[in-house]
């Protein structure tokens, strides 16, 4: 896909979850650098970050098809938000919780509790807040594949 489908199909994967708020997060989307920021150790070039969240929602959607898609959309495409840059949020500290902070106060996104523990606790699979927690454990277990795959892919870009 290029970046231009990529940043496409993850507008239109969150306006299709008809949330409060998916709109606002949208808009911030496009304001951050969220469509040409790259992650810092996987997935690491222009346009990484959006790569990455789409293949961590691909992921998930083809191993879980009975959870609820919006969930699946909303955690797995926003769970790294934190890593675009957007100077109104600077201030807000943090990994997991910056990504929920900023779509809960900056962009009034409507999430649950449930999904705001996924997004919160992604890189902690076995933290606590995540014990019954379904998503949590697919959010986590989708970004792990798609950064294992982004680092074997940058090798393959160094030596190829």
């Amino acid at each position: 896909m290029t970046d231009t489908q990529i940043k496409d199909r993850i507008i239109s994967l969150i306006l299709s979850t008809g949330r409060e708020g998916a709109q606002r997060t949208v808009d911030y989307l496009l304001r951050s650098d969220f469509f040409t920021a790259s992650c810092h150790h996987h997935h690491k070039f222009i346009g990484g970050l959006a790569k990455h969240s789409l293949e961590a929602y691909e992921i998930a959607v083809k191993v879980h098809k009975d959870m609820p898609k919006d969930s699946l959309i909303l955690t797995t495409l926003l769970h790294d938000l934190c890593t675009a840059r957007h100077t109104s949020t600077d201030h807000i500290h943090g990994h997991g919780y910056r990504s929920v902070r900023i779509l809960k106060e900056v962009c009034g996104l409507d999430i649950t509790h449930e999904e705001s523990n996924a997004i919160r606790y992604h890189m902690h699979p076995f933290a606590e807040q995540t014990q019954g927690n379904l998503l949590a454990g697919v959010v986590s277990a989708a970004d792990i594949f798609s950064a294992s795959h982004g680092i074997v892919d940058r090798i393959y870009r160094l030596v190829g």
